[in-house]
């Protein structure tokens, strides 16, 4: 199965799909989608976006900052160091995202004894993280939809939770947490259920405590920590 076709075959037949991966990586192909579409789609995102707005949108998430303080961070905020930081944290972030992810696996992998090395649970990371990238069409149909260019970065995906469901502004606590998670990350979650049930052999339920264990973690922690600025 090549590269392409494995592709496709995560979002039809997740199954066959790592199958395929687990006997050969085919690592480029998804993880230069993963890389180069998101720096492509920021790039055009921060052309279009109406820039002072965008400002004032994000400097709003913090209304205790005073007159001077806002100023300050304005200065801060040029078009080129955001597009700069947001570039450099997608080349950055992305890899050691699906490395960890890799480490856990592998991890897991030692204490029940399976002989799978690092690189292959890096690939399995990466190819079950391919559901994501069905956000980049999502993301340029809401700038292309964006006639003005005050379209918030945070809105830029149309399918979280926030965006969904909740609407909550910036500056509440539980914003961050409600758009960090979107039915394209649980679609992965779920992929990435199926290929370590089927490259362990073990139970469907192990598989998905493996697999939630570290968003649990991760969420429950960003929970609480939203609950205790809301309560504050």
């Amino acid at each position: 199965m090549s590269s392409t076709t494995t592709l496709v075959q995560v979002f039809v037949e997740p199954s066959k799909a790592m199958a395929a991966v687990r006997e050969r990586s085919m690592l480029a192909l998804p993880l230069l989608l993963m890389i180069l579409g998101n720096v492509a789609l920021f790039v055009w995102y921060f052309q279009i976006v109406d820039f002072p707005w965008l400002q004032d949108a994000m400097l709003s998430a913090n209304p205790a900052m005073d007159a001077s303080a806002r100023e300050v961070a304005r200065g801060f905020m040029s078009k080129s160091v955001m597009l700069g930081s947001t570039v450099t944290g997608i080349v950055i972030v992305v890899p050691i995202m699906l490395l960890a992810s890799a480490v856990y696996y592998l991890l897991f992998a030692k204490v029940v004894g399976c002989d799978i090395g690092f690189g292959k649970w890096f690939a399995f990371a990466t190819w079950s993280a391919v559901p994501t990238l069905l956000l980049l069409p999502l993301m340029a149909m809401q700038i292309i939809l964006s006639s003005n260019g005050q379209l918030a970065m945070e809105a830029l995906n149309p399918v979280t939770l926030n965006q969904l469901l909740f609407h909550l502004p910036t500056a509440n606590p539980w914003a961050g947490l409600l758009n960090a998670i979107n039915l394209t990350s649980i679609w992965a979650t779920v992929v990435a259920v199926i290929g370590l049930r089927q490259w362990t052999g073990k139970r469907l339920g192990t598989s998905i405590f493996i697999v939630l264990l570290p968003q649990l973690v991760i969420y429950g922690g960003w929970a609480i920590f939203a609950a205790t600025r809301a309560a504050a």
